[in-house]
């Protein structure tokens, strides 16, 4: 059962062409960021109402018609006390930040987080005062995000005015991000993966390409450099699904070398071999253009695949 002082927020929701389906099933699909569980532990709580009556059981079935109301509680509050922190800041503009994250890094909570356990989050603020002005105190100034343990190119906004800006610039397309992976196998020489991504039918924690909810992804690559049983690809993303890169290359029979979810463990990395290399945008009639060079563990497991 959750432990909560008092609800965040309210939603309803509508059941339209899901017929006898599984609340928990129902919920987690439509609100991908939280898991199956979390929705039984709203449950076993008396956080979800059905046509306005409380409901005990997570399989409860649900009809076409039938109206949910989900009481959020609050979230738990973490720990965000400036701190020190090695990141690389490579370049700071009046309206955006652009770092390099290293691997082992998490951008910010989330409800999967430990309530102590430090962020990038923690070093901006440090590095960064006048982030301390967001309304959002847990992701202030953050845009996109990458893996904990992919390292590279990071954007982060200055003021909530750019905040907006380059959010609507990601939404439309308009900023253009390049990584760099090590994937097992041989690829074709370049491809298109355009399965769709969403939360793993069993394994919530996880995304798949088979998710019965999935949204459209859309992945382009080149091999750089073919090894004895891998090889070097530059990966470009149109869309930025959760684990996009991971989850498109494991379905086709590629996954990355150190992923230890979706690809192949190796005893040359030990995190997945995923850099996020290059970030280009025109802001303010500007064009901007990033290079994170490549860490010293990625480096390493290049030169003992030659």
């Amino acid at each position: 059962m959750i432990n909560f002082e008092k609800i965040d927020r309210i939603e309803k929701i509508s059941v339209e062409n899901q017929e006898n389906i599984r609340i928990d099933k129902f919920l987690s699909g439509k609100f991908p960021d939280y898991s199956r569980t979390y929705f039984q532990d709203l449950i076993t709580s008396k956080l979800i109402l059905v046509n306005n009556k409380t409901i005990q059981k997570s399989n409860f079935v649900l009809k076409n018609g039938d109206l949910i109301t989900i009481n959020f509680p609050e979230d738990k509050k973490f720990d965000l006390t400036p701190q020190k922190i090695d990141f690389q800041i490579i370049d700071a503009q009046k309206d955006f930040i652009v770092i390099n994250k290293p691997a082992g890094l998490i951008v910010h909570h989330s409800s999967k987080t430990k309530i102590a356990e430090i962020t990038l989050v923690n070093g901006l603020l440090y590095e960064f005062q006048d982030l301390n002005k967001f309304s959002d105190k847990e992701r202030p100034g953050i845009v996109h995000r990458i893996d904990k343990d992919t390292s590279g190119l990071l954007l982060v906004a200055r003021s909530s005015q750019s905040h907006f800006a380059i959010s609507k610039m990601f939404k439309d397309r308009k900023i253009h991000k390049t990584y760099l992976a090590v994937v097992h196998g041989h690829p074709s020489k370049s491809g298109k993966i355009d399965f769709s991504i969403g939360r793993h039918p069993f394994k919530r924690h996880l995304m798949s390409h088979t998710s019965y909810q999935g949204k459209p992804a859309l992945t382009f690559y080149n091999v750089l450099e073919y090894y004895k049983d891998s090889s070097l690809v530059s990966v470009e993303i149109v869309t930025g699904r959760t684990h996009q890169i991971r989850v498109h290359f494991a379905a086709i029979g590629h996954g990355l070398l150190g992923d230890a979810h979706y690809g192949h463990k190796s005893d040359l990395i030990s995190r997945q071999a995923l850099h996020a290399h290059k970030v280009s945008f025109e802001y303010k009639n500007q064009k901007y253009n990033y290079e994170a060079p490549i860490p010293q563990d990625f480096q390493d497991l290049l030169t003992k695949l030659i």
